[in-house]
């Protein structure tokens, strides 16, 4: 947008980047303070059972039950009991483009592991099985993205679904990374907060 007027300069403010974009690329934190609007103070979007999955800045007043030290800053998880505050709700289908921005970070992250770990003349990435799963990856990937796109209404039991099959995919990554997905700090952390993320907000929680 550029403002321009008598006696003023013409400024132009870059175009807000896509949650799916800054979830890949910069991590889980930066991509909820995007989705949240920014780290400042306002509504803690609260799911059902008032649980929050939030970056650390966010979570003072709140009960922390949990905290993930993630590449792109910690995020935290948050308990309060009292009734969710109006105006906190999270757009679903932000929320299904940031879980798959993360799912698209853990390809990246399997690419760049695998394709420095040595086998044989090669590299582990070259080989047929890895390449044949990291495709299957993809796939999926786009499938999802091109359904995102396309206006489908995205609500109840398929919205579920759709959460569902973000972290089916993001856990045959995980298995291709073997143990080094797993550690604290790794990428199996931010798939597990990922999960988290899609649990707290689940609407069906609701009727439990």
């Amino acid at each position: 947008m550029t403002a321009t007027g008598p006696g003023t300069a013409s400024v132009t403010r870059p175009p807000e980047r896509p949650v799916r974009d800054v979830a890949r690329r910069e991590g889980l934190a930066p991509a909820l303070r995007l989705l949240l609007g920014g780290p400042g103070p306002g509504p803690v979007p609260l799911g059902p059972a008032g649980f929050a999955l939030l970056p650390e800045e966010r979570a003072a007043g709140h009960t922390v039950v949990r905290r993930y030290a993630l590449a792109g800053g910690p995020v935290v998880v948050v308990h309060d009991p009292r009734p969710a505050p109006p105006g906190g709700a999270v757009d679903p289908v932000g929320l299904l483009r940031l879980r798959l921005g993360v799912a698209e970070g853990l390809r990246d992250a399997c690419v760049a592991h695998l394709g420095s770990r040595p086998s044989g003349e090669s590299t582990v990435l070259m080989q047929q099985m890895v390449k044949g799963q990291l495709a299957e990856a993809l796939a999926h990937q786009l499938e999802l993205s091109a359904l995102l796109d396309s206006g489908t209404p995205l609500e109840g039991p398929f919205l579920r679904s759709l959460h569902g099959q973000i972290t089916l995919n993001g856990r045959s990554l995980l298995r291709l990374l073997g143990a080094y997905g797993y550690l604290a700090d790794g990428p199996g952390a931010t798939a597990e907060a990922s999960e988290l993320l899609a649990d707290v907000h689940d609407p069906a929680k609701e009727d439990r």
